[in-house]
């Protein structure tokens, strides 16, 4: 008798949006305003899943996969935002394999990954709430 498993490489993936307050007035007129979001794979045991972040539902002119120039938009005005790979907004995440971070080591488990949000100071847009939809990919 030969029995036969065969263990399929998957990787399943979810994110959580950042959710933040932007005031152009005072505390963003100098400074820009940073927030968290994140990014979770659980994938096969020695699997090497690649994230990457498309350019976003508003990208601006002259946006590509591998330099996303991402906004924010309330249906008629936009704001500027960045995704980052690392904490000091240096490192932009896009859209391609080259510009996502190194693969993460699969465990079987989920791993979450942080992406750095920043918006720039001294946007001045009127008051109302500003979003954007980014499609994360999990290529293996």
């Amino acid at each position: 008798m030969t029995n036969t498993v065969t263990i399929a490489n998957i990787c399943t993936i979810s994110t959580i949006g950042f959710t933040t307050t932007y005031d152009p007035i005072v505390t963003n007129l100098t400074t820009p305003q940073t927030a968290t979001a994140s990014v979770t794979t659980t994938c096969t045991v020695g699997a090497s899943p690649v994230i990457t972040l498309d350019q976003g539902a508003h990208a601006n002119t002259g946006s590509t996969a591998a330099v996303p120039l991402r906004r924010l938009s309330n249906g008629t005005a936009f704001l500027n935002y960045g995704l980052f790979q690392d904490s000091g907004h240096v490192t932009t995440w896009g859209g391609t394999p080259a510009t996502a971070p190194t693969a993460v080591t699969a465990t079987g488990l989920a791993t979450p990954i942080t992406i750095y949000a920043s918006i720039p100071a001294a946007q001045s847009q009127p008051a109302a709430t500003y979003t954007d939809s980014v499609i994360a990919t999990v290529t293996f």
